[in-house]
Formats: C-alpha cells, sequence, structure tokens
C-alpha cells in the first residue's frame, strides 16, 4: 500500500524522472560524481585494477561543472574505450 502512494505521488510530481546528478547539471550544482565514480577509480588504484571508464566520466562531469565543456549528452562517447 505504501509503495502503491509512492508510485501515484511520483507521478503526480513528475511526467518525466531526471537523475538526480543531472539535475545538478542543469541547475549549476556541484555533481556527486567524485565520491560515486570518482570513488570507484580511487579504490581500483588501490589495488590495481582497471577504471577507465569511470575516471574518464569523472574527468568529463568535472570539466562541465568547472564550465571548460557545456552539458551535452553527446560527451559519452568519449567513453567509448575500445
Amino acid at each position: 500500500m505504501c509503495d502503491e502512494q509512492r508510485f501515484k505521488d511520483g507521478k503526480r510530481t513528475s511526467s518525466e524522472p531526471h537523475p538526480s546528478m543531472g539535475q545538478d547539471v542543469q541547475k549549476g550544482r556541484r555533481t556527486e560524481i567524485e565520491f560515486l565514480n570518482g570513488f570507484v577509480v580511487r579504490e581500483g588504484e588501490k589495488i590495481g585494477l582497471p577504471r577507465t571508464a569511470n575516471a574518464v566520466l569523472t574527468d568529463l562531469v568535472k570539466r562541465v561543472e568547472r564550465n571548460e565543456l557545456s552539458p551535452d549528452p553527446r560527451h559519452i562517447t568519449e567513453l567509448r574505450l575500445n
């Protein structure tokens, strides 16, 4: 019953949900990229695991935060690392 109500409330407040990181970028706020993907990068470094995609994504988002890049979904193509 509680889940049903939350579902109804969610439909009422937004017809199209947006990820919180996208909302942060749209509003010019600092994102959580360093705490999420940046964490993966740091932990991977500690144990010698590749973490290239996370490092590139973290760099892209941080560059958008610093206004070095405009927010654009096409930047994600840089993650094609093969």
